[in-house]
């Protein structure tokens, strides 16, 4: 990615969000909060036009303090985000045991790992512990690169494997956490071994 400056696909996002730019506090305010009644008891993909839509005025909200004006009236359902004080939101990823579940609002970490109800942590834990080795397939060095023989081919394994795995994380893991939290989003790719989102099919 250029450093410096936006990639293409920054400047696109970017583009995209001037139409909320034009909405006024109380009309984005608004917006979200129906956004949020729409998103209510459902498990998302990150890629979903919709939650896309909601995290570009998210990032708005945020500049211009939507939540913390109490500008939007969000439903009863979600609770306050301790790290921005938007309705609480979370983003599961891979990176879930060290990062914890990621707030959708500040990008912040909403729920730590350990706070994560118990019924769930073991199964993120193992889910996470599976998913780290694959995703490294794509960071090796030239040393690791030789000694799997064929790595192409061991790239490939590793992609077909983060396809099942994020699934998993989509089908059932997101589903598990819709127990404890009024709507979840769920990270449905994996760049860094081309894995799309088409490629996740549920």
């Amino acid at each position: 990615m250029p450093t410096g400056q936006d990639s293409p696909l920054d400047s696109l996002w970017k583009e995209y969000s001037l139409g909320f730019r034009d909405f006024d506090d109380l009309t984005l305010g608004r917006w979200m909060a129906q956004t949020l009644g729409q998103f209510e008891g459902k498990a998302w993909r990150l890629s979903h036009p919709l939650v896309r839509a909601y995290l570009l005025a998210a990032q708005l909200a945020l500049e211009r303090q939507i939540w913390l004006q109490r500008l939007g009236n969000p439903p009863a359902a979600y609770s306050e985000s301790p790290c921005c004080r938007s309705p609480m939101l979370p983003l599961l990823t891979r990176d879930v045991h060290e990062t914890g579940l990621i707030c959708q609002h500040c990008s912040e970490t909403l729920v730590p790992f350990e706070d994560i109800p118990p019924a769930l942590q073991q199964e993120l834990r193992t889910w996470a512990e599976q998913y780290a080795p694959v995703h490294s397939v794509a960071h090796w060095d030239d040393q690791q690169r030789k000694s799997a023989g064929d790595y192409d081919r061991a790239y490939e394994k590793a992609a077909e494997e983060a396809e099942r795995l994020l699934k998993q994380a989509g089908s059932r893991l997101a589903a598990r956490l819709l127990e404890f939290y009024p709507a979840v989003i769920w990270e449905d790719q994996d760049e860094c071994l081309e894995v799309r989102p088409e490629d996740v099919t549920l």
